[in-house]
């Protein structure tokens, strides 16, 4: 039998909280240590807001080119 660990009520509470931590107070490293309220702040003030891309993942990058290769292998294995 499964059992509930929290009420709806308390499971809420604790998300919210978790997204305002994140949101308020986390400083991240790909924002040169401001908290993404900071940054948002800063963008609705800015003529021109200060972008922060995304650094590359090469782990993802790795599992996209092994795709592109299985597909590559799979449709010359078609044609012949």
């Amino acid at each position: 039998m499964a059992r509930v660990l929290f009420a709806y009520e308390e499971a809420a509470e604790i998300i919210y909280r978790t997204y305002e931590y994140y949101i308020y107070r986390y400083p991240q490293k790909r924002f040169h240590g401001k908290t993404a309220n900071q940054v948002r702040q800063e963008a609705l003030t800015a003529v021109t807001p200060e972008q922060y891309p995304i650094a590359p993942n090469r782990r993802i990058e790795r599992f996209w080119e092994g795709i592109e290769k299985s597909k590559a292998k799979h449709q010359a294995q078609a044609q012949q």
